[in-house]
């Protein structure tokens, strides 16, 4: 396993815990929980191609900046322990503990997609600093947009279909199942072509 995919993997999941254990907290913030339902609500009823162009456009805002050398691993630590705080002050408001709905979220394909992309970001920004690839740092740039931009698809979609039931959300581990596939393989790829040192062909 290559290093810098072992960091990724490492990276994100401190990042699941962060993101358990902060919605695990009780959270008493009704103000903070209005606020947030009133932009979910202004996003979701939005036509579904301009509900996904807002989902990818705030969550690509937040992974640019975890691009930053060192310093994304904070903000990575930061975002998602903020979404924790707030899906628990939207949860606490209803009765229900935060770490139901977190797990609910991450048995959604799009949480699948979205995640890994941040650690991914951080990650890239880490080893600019140890390897000045920045070739490889450009190219993961383009990778991340491009997993934002599956996982908003499929997020938009799930929503969509969450207002029928929300079991058929799940309909969408299918078509994530073939995103993944190709998102491996991109990033595979990515990381053949800006190797610093080529292979030894024999």
């Amino acid at each position: 396993m290559r290093k810098q995919t072992l960091v990724f993997f490492i990276l994100f999941i401190i990042e699941l815990l962060i993101f358990i254990g902060t919605s695990a907290l009780p959270v008493n913030q009704p103000v903070l929980a209005r606020s947030f339902q009133s932009q979910r609500s202004s996003i979701v009823s939005l036509p579904y191609p301009l509900e996904a162009l807002s989902i990818f456009s705030h969550n690509y805002e937040i992974a640019l900046a975890e691009f930053i050398p060192a310093l994304g691993v904070a903000i990575m630590g930061f975002s998602i322990g903020s979404t924790g705080y707030v899906l628990s002050a939207v949860s606490t408001a209803q009765g229900v503990p935060g770490w139901i709905p977190a797990v609910f979220l991450l048995t959604l394909p799009h949480s699948w997609l979205e995640l890994p992309s941040y650690a991914f970001a951080a990650t890239a920004g880490l080893f600019l600093l140890i390897d000045r690839n920045w070739k490889r740092f450009l190219f993961m740039i383009g990778f991340v947009g491009l997993e934002l931009l599956f996982a908003a698809s499929v997020e938009a979609g799930e929503i969509v279909l969450e207002n029928i039931n929300v079991a058929y959300s799940y309909l969408f581990w299918i078509p994530a199942a073939l995103l993944f596939y190709v998102l491996y393989e991109v990033y595979e790829y990515i990381m053949d072509i800006t190797e610093k040192t080529p292979k030894i062909q024999y």
